[in-house]
């Protein structure tokens, strides 16, 4: 429609006379007569044909054909989403075709439904149904054994990542292992358990991790996601029952640092125990202290040789209140360890850099992150004298 023709039709709505209008839109009173005719047919026809949007949804699928009579080819997708008022946040526009008629234009599209996030969550989540899960009936009344605390901190386990098909099965061997070993010599009062740091190996719908980066991934991001809920409840339930008290500690790790704490903290939610600790707030350096003990956690992808003072300016009581102290991590998928000392040992700082279960992917092989032992480890501490064993559970 020309410019002069919208003017013609914009003064429709003064209700004046053909001789007022003429003049104000600065053309002669018989162009604007003509030109008001052709406008009030065009309205006519647009009028008999918004009346006529057709649709055909088939709800098996959810794709659903759309028609609709114009008077003008609609040139653009933009276009044809205002003529047959396609709801963008329901349909997605996958195909339009126009047909020239003998005095309109014949418009056709086929949309798609857009499943929204919540449907979408709602669906899985009435889905999802928990493992079954055994545990063994254990008495921990046998206060005659050491007391201790565990730390068990298994890190980069990396569900979904290419290559992982045993990780279930590798995870729930290295736990009973750890677990029943250390339970069987000791009282074990308190048990601290990490989850997190990069628990699932992708954190988003593309396969990347929280930053953006490609990984080699076997499984959706959604499917990683239960993988892991699963493992982590079975874990829970196993662990409480060969432990006095359960504390969970959330570390977020590099790959998967919102969907690790959606994680955990539907876990806090799904898991009722009035012996269960739950320490699932965001942070990336916490702390736990029991007895002399100071237990440091994080993941460890941001390296620094002012770590030890970055703690103890961090957490100026519970460092002043300990004499062991220890700070685990994992990230690098070695075992490591380096020891800060004074000229008295009792007064210094471990870091102990934990091994993966996980097995070795493409990244690691182009790198020639090759050779380390896959393994898990399970630390048991004195209230007074610190570390007094370390387990190990070494996979082929």
């Amino acid at each position: 429609m020309s410019f002069i023709k919208k003017k013609v039709k914009h003064s429709l709505k003064w209700k004046k006379d053909a001789k007022y209008c003429s003049e104000k839109i600065g053309i002669s009173i018989a162009e604007y007569k003509k030109l008001k005719k052709e406008v009030l047919t065009e309205l006519k026809i647009q009028k008999k044909l918004k009346k006529s949007i057709e649709s055909n949804v088939n709800l098996e699928n959810g794709t659903a054909k759309l028609a609709v009579n114009s008077t003008y080819e609609p040139k653009t997708a933009d276009e044809i989403i205002a003529l047959l008022k396609i709801d963008t946040t329901k349909w997605k526009l996958s195909q339009y075709w126009n047909k020239q008629m003998a005095d309109h234009w014949r418009v056709s599209a086929l949309v798609t439904k857009l499943k929204d996030e919540e449907s979408y969550f709602e669906e899985l989540l009435d889905s999802w149904k928990p493992k079954p899960i055994k545990i063994s009936t254990v008495k921990l009344n046998d206060k005659t054994k050491p007391h201790v605390c565990g730390v068990m901190s298994l890190q980069d386990i990396h569900f979904g990542k290419e290559g992982n098909d045993t990780i279930d099965k590798d995870f729930e061997d290295t736990v009973k292992d750890l677990v029943l070993r250390g339970s069987s010599s000791h009282y074990i009062d308190n048990l601290f358990f990490v989850i997190g740091g990069d628990l699932i190996n992708m954190d988003t719908f593309n396969g990347t991790t929280t930053s953006g980066t490609p990984v080699d991934n076997s499984t959706s991001a959604t499917n990683a996601y239960i993988q892991a809920f699963d493992a982590m409840v079975w874990a829970i339930n196993f662990i409480k029952a060969y432990c006095n008290t359960l504390t969970i500690v959330y570390i977020p790790g590099n790959h998967d640092r919102l969907s690790s704490f959606h994680l955990v903290h539907a876990l806090s939610k799904a898991v009722d125990s009035d012996e269960i600790v739950w320490d699932i707030e965001y942070a990336e350096r916490k702390v736990h202290v029991w007895g002399e003990n100071f237990n440091a956690f994080e993941h460890g992808d941001s390296y620094s040789k002012n770590t030890p003072l970055i703690y103890a300016t961090e957490f100026p009581t519970e460092w002043g209140t300990t004499r062991h102290r220890t700070l685990f991590t994992g990230h690098y998928h070695t075992n490591k360890k380096v020891e800060y000392i004074t000229s008295n040992e009792s007064v210094g700082f471990m870091h102990k850099t934990l091994p993966s279960l996980s097995k070795t992917d493409y990244w690691h092989y182009h790198k020639k992150f090759v050779g380390n032992k896959r393994s898990g480890k399970l630390e048991l501490q004195s209230m007074n004298k610190g570390n007094i064993c370390e387990l190990t559970c070494i996979l082929d």
